[in-house]
């Protein structure tokens, strides 16, 4: 076995109105869009923290483990002592994916960024008028009391949302990994692997306030952006280690199933 690579280009391409947010305030906002020199991005570190999630419920729907890295428990505490060990030895398809704390991160997304030579403006439909990345406007609702969960009477809460819908937004992702840490057959193209394609492929909402529709989003990789081990390599081929890896599992018939709703998503 030998050291393993992958790097690939990934897309976001905003299906709606979207908020990801600086953690800043100005006089008349409460939450400011993330921007760098005026333009708006999406830090790599939402990106990889979504994709984690992803990659958990994956997992766990497979009926195998995983271990949040932040524990908030003495029991999630408890599991993350367990689970302290070489990647090579760890039983957490997620942990071997990402890395962990006894042996440093195995994962490294970048900031998803707007390119003005890609795509310089989106069309409203809705009223013809043209609109770019920059392109924000204010939403104001009723500001809600953390301490009771209820409305706080005479408290408005106001959030800046980006207003440009059809924008796409391009970022990296790297993966390095020691040899011998990852699931192969023989030289085969490693599930975890397989695993952070078909996550990544599946993520449909980034930012704040998902639960009010805002950050519907579609993630894609460009065709000859994905390589492994310096060799190009297409998604289906990425994917298609779903068959290799689990014609013996008891969950294959759901793994197969998931698989194939991620081909056709994708293909579509």
């Amino acid at each position: 076995m030998k050291p393993q690579r992958l790097d690939l280009t990934y897309c976001v391409q905003w299906q709606g109105n979207w908020h990801v947010g600086s953690g800043y305030a100005s006089a008349a906002a409460n939450r400011l869009v993330r921007r760098c020199q005026g333009t708006p991005f999406v830090p790599g570190s939402l990106v990889k923290g979504v994709l984690r999630h992803q990659c958990e419920r994956l997992v766990l729907a497979l009926g195998q483990q995983a271990v949040d890295p932040h524990a908030t428990s003495d029991e999630q505490e408890k599991r993350l002592v367990k689970y302290f060990r070489p990647l090579r030895d760890s039983p957490l398809m997620v942990d071997r994916l990402f890395g962990t704390r006894y042996q440093g991160e195995c994962l490294f997304v970048d900031n998803a960024v707007y390119q003005q030579k890609e795509q310089a403006s989106s069309q409203d439909a809705a009223d013809g008028v043209c609109k770019n990345v920059n392109d924000s406007m204010l939403r104001t609702r009723t500001a809600m009391d953390r301490v009771t969960g209820t409305v706080a009477e005479q408290h408005l809460f106001t959030t800046e949302i980006n207003e440009a819908p059809n924008v796409t937004m391009w970022g990296r992702l790297r993966a390095r990994h020691p040899a011998g840490v990852l699931t192969q057959d023989e030289d085969g193209f490693p599930f975890e692997y397989t695993l952070l394609v078909a996550s990544l492929l599946s993520i449909d909402a980034l930012g704040g306030d998902k639960s009010a529709g805002l950050g519907r989003c579609t993630f894609s990789i460009p065709d000859g952006s994905l390589r492994w081990n310096g060799e190009d390599y297409t998604c289906d081929e990425a994917l298609a280690s779903f068959d290799e890896h689990y014609d013996k599992s008891e969950n294959r018939d759901e793994w197969m199933e998931m698989a194939r709703l991620i081909r056709e998503e994708y293909a579509s």
